[in-house]
């Protein structure tokens, strides 16, 4: 269980992985920071050493403060990951904490989120993972632990709980407008009951709020490939699916689990007569002679066919693209939301070669805006990176 919740977390840093140094926001160097996703702010090492130092001071202060053992556990183990050169870092600090609050706060709600967090990423048996349930109890109005309940009861199966905290979630208003516009991009442009495969904490949650917090699109079906590797998920999505239950992978080799992907994938499409989708995100796509770009997905199509003219009908009367040109309203996600639309560059770059070999000069300068304002908008990239992506629209 370890891996499915890592590789979520690793897959989501696609958007920061080529930035520049984090920019750390001043702040007071005796008080404690609350620790959200890396995905959402990125900080440096020393930044989150010193976080779980004053953490840790307060759960001495105030034993009784849930939060705060919360966020000791967040800045301790982001500190091991940002100090670690792989993904195998050092996980007894963790340990000694998830130990500690079981000990002298046994059923308290920072226990139960802890012994969560434990089966998530910690090695060990998934006994304790159940115990979301009793935090989820305790505390459902607790905004700051949204996407790890959503985590949990979308991996159960419990729809209907999970959709009405994706509901609260998103009127909290607390979500990156420019990641929710990405999202409703991606599924805008889907057929009817289309299936989308996805990956990372930021695909999964912007769909799961489009479609449940703002209940768009709900006819389409988002599946975390990652979560897949848990049993209850991939029980619950063949259920979901009206399909016979697909049994999970035995080779755990990379290669054996690329493999049994792709076995999975085709026997959705096949069983399901569904249109089947990936994000242009994934890093590792099936059947590449078999996937047709529409825009920001690709559609698996064992028969060629026009998907130029849908890209064209999904850039023109589709996708909603003023936030590209300008928002309104602060970026929530800093580390991640701009960087992620540089994606529209290469997704759209054929369609805007096209405009100028038939000389459609309106659309062309459209879209030809619209990629150049992305590029001047994205924070956190180097010049040379910057100048790549202008000598590519200009090419």
């Amino acid at each position: 269980m370890k891996r499915i919740l890592l590789h979520i977390t690793i897959l989501a840093a696609i958007f920061t992985a080529h930035a520049s140094t984090p920019a750390v926001k001043p702040d007071s160097q005796d008080k404690p920071q609350q620790i959200v996703s890396f995905v959402k702010t990125e900080h440096d090492a020393a930044w989150y050493a010193r976080q779980a130092e004053l953490w840790s001071a307060q759960v001495t202060l105030i034993p009784d403060d849930d939060d705060a053992w919360i966020n000791w556990f967040h800045a301790t183990r982001y500190k091991q990951m940002f100090e670690s050169e792989d993904n195998d870092y050092d996980e007894a600090p963790l340990i000694t904490i998830a130990e500690k609050v079981r000990k002298e706060r046994p059923e308290s709600y920072a226990r139960y989120c802890l012994d969560y967090y434990s089966t998530m990423w910690l090695k060990g048996s998934n006994d304790l993972e159940d115990n979301m349930e009793k935090a989820i109890k305790m505390r459902p109005d607790n905004a700051y632990m949204y996407k790890d309940y959503v985590v949990y009861l979308l991996n159960k199966g419990n729809l209907e709980l999970m959709g009405d905290i994706l509901k609260k979630w998103y009127e909290t208003g607390e979500f990156s407008y420019t990641l929710l516009s990405y999202a409703y991009n991606q599924l805008a442009g889907m057929e009817q009951n289309g299936i989308l495969f996805v990956n990372g904490d930021i695909p999964t949650f912007s769909s799961l709020l489009i479609q449940y917090g703002k209940g768009l699109h709900a006819d389409k079906t988002v599946i975390c490939i990652s979560l897949l590797y848990s049993p209850d998920y991939l029980k619950n999505i063949c259920n979901q699916l009206g399909i016979a239950e697909i049994s999970g992978p035995t080779d755990w080799t990379e290669d054996g689990m690329q493999k049994w992907e792709d076995e999975f994938f085709l026997a959705v499409a096949n069983k399901t007569g569904r249109p089947i989708y990936f994000s242009t995100l994934l890093s590792n796509l099936p059947f590449k002679d078999k996937l047709y770009s529409e825009g920001l997905v690709y559609k698996y199509s064992p028969k060629r066919y026009d998907n130029l003219s849908v890209k064209r009908k999904n850039f023109e009367d589709i996708y909603l693209t003023d936030y590209l040109f300008e928002t309104f309203t602060p970026e929530t996600y800093e580390a991640s939301a701009y960087r992620l639309n540089l994606n529209y560059i290469p997704c759209f770059k054929s369609l805007l070669d096209f405009y100028k070999e038939n000389g459609d000069r309106r659309q062309m300068r459209k879209l030809y805006s619209m990629m150049k304002r992305i590029v001047a908008r994205t924070e956190n990239i180097s010049d040379e990176e910057r100048k790549r992506y202008y000598d590519e629209i200009d090419r």
